[in-house]
C-alpha cells in the first residue's frame, strides 16, 4: 500500500476518534416550547389610566391577557409562539408573541393599539418590538395618526444569558426600561426615549424543551464511527495491521 494511502485511512480513522471523544465545540441551541412575557408600560401609566376622569377601555385579544392585582391592572401577559421563535445556544435571539393590547382613553383623544409583538435578544441588550397605530392628540391639537411596523419600543439592559436551568426553565424581569423614538412616540413624548423608567419593566417565564439524549460531545452514532474504523482496517490489511497501532488499539477499547 502506498504512503498516501495509508495516511488517508488513519486520518479517517483519527476523525472517528476525534468525534467519539471529544466534546462538541458547538452547543446545541435550545428550543422552546412554551412561556409569556409581561410588560406593565410604565407603572404610572396605568394607575393614572385607570383614574376614573380618562374613562379607559382596555382590552386584551389574541392571546393577550390582563394581570390584577387587588383588581388593578398591573401588568399585561403575552405568550410565547414557541414555533415562530428561535433563539442561539448562547440564548440570544427572537421570542415571537402572540397577543394585542388597545387602550382608549379621554374620549377619543387617546387611542393606542399595539400588536405582533417580539422579545429581540442581542448581547447584553434586549428590546421589545411590536406594531402600533396611535390615533388622538392633545387638548386643543389636531387629531393625527401615527403607525410604525417591527419596531423597538422598548428598551432594557440583559445581565444574565437567557439559558435554561436545571429544570429546563428560565425566569428574569428587566428592569428598568426605556422607551425608544418610537416608543415615546406611542406616548406622545409624554415619556422621554432613552430616559430609565424606573416603575418600568419587561419580564420573561420561558420554558425549553428537553435536551437532546444524544450524547454533547458525538455528532456521529456509534454504529457509523464504527463503519469508519472497520474500513480503514480493511484499507490497512486487516486486523494485523491494527494490532500494532496504539491509536487504533485506544479507539477500539472505547467503542467495543
Amino acid at each position: 500500500m502506498s504512503r498516501s494511502a495509508t495516511l488517508a485511512a488513519l486520518t479517517a480513522a483519527s476523525l472517528a476518534t476525534t468525534t467519539l471523544a471529544a466534546p462538541s465545540a458547538f452547543a446545541e441551541a435550545p428550543i422552546l416550547e412554551s412561556g409569556n412575557a409581561t410588560w406593565n408600560i410604565k407603572g404610572s401609566f396605568l394607575n393614572y389610566i385607570q383614574k376614573p376622569f380618562a374613562a379607559a377601555t382596555i382590552t386584551t385579544s389574541e392571546g393577550a391577557e390582563k394581570v390584577l392585582s387587588e383588581n388593578k391592572l398591573t401588568d399585561f401577559a403575552l405568550p410565547v409562539n414557541a414555533q415562530e421563535s428561535k433563539l442561539t445556544a448562547t440564548g440570544e435571539g427572537v421570542i415571537d408573541l402572540d397577543g394585542t393590547i388597545r387602550i382608549e382613553a379621554h374620549h377619543g383623544a387617546m387611542d393606542i393599539q399595539l400588536s405582533d409583538f417580539k422579545v429581540i435578544i442581542e448581547g447584553a441588550k434586549g428590546f421589545l418590538q411590536a406594531d402600533y397605530v396611535r390615533k388622538g392628540a392633545m387638548p386643543g391639537a389636531e387629531a393625527t395618526t401615527l403607525t410604525g411596523d417591527d419596531k423597538r419600543i422598548v428598551e432594557f439592559d440583559v445581565k444574565q444569558p437567557l439559558k435554561a436551568d436545571k429544570d429546563n426553565k428560565f425566569a428574569a424581569s428587566f428592569t428598568p426600561s426605556k422607551l425608544t423614538e418610537d416608543g415615546s412616540a406611542i406616548f406622545d413624548k409624554q415619556y422621554k426615549a432613552g430616559e430609565s423608567l424606573a416603575d418600568s419593566k419587561v419580564s420573561l417565564a420561558l420554558k425549553f424543551k428537553d435536551a437532546s439524549t444524544q450524547p454533547e460531545g458525538s455528532s456521529l452514532g456509534t454504529g457509523a464511527i464504527v463503519g469508519i474504523v472497520l474500513a480503514a482496517i480493511a484499507t490497512l490489511g486487516g486486523l494485523a495491521f491494527a494490532a500494532s497501532q496504539p491509536g487504533l488499539q485506544a479507539m477500539l477499547g472505547k467503542l467495543f
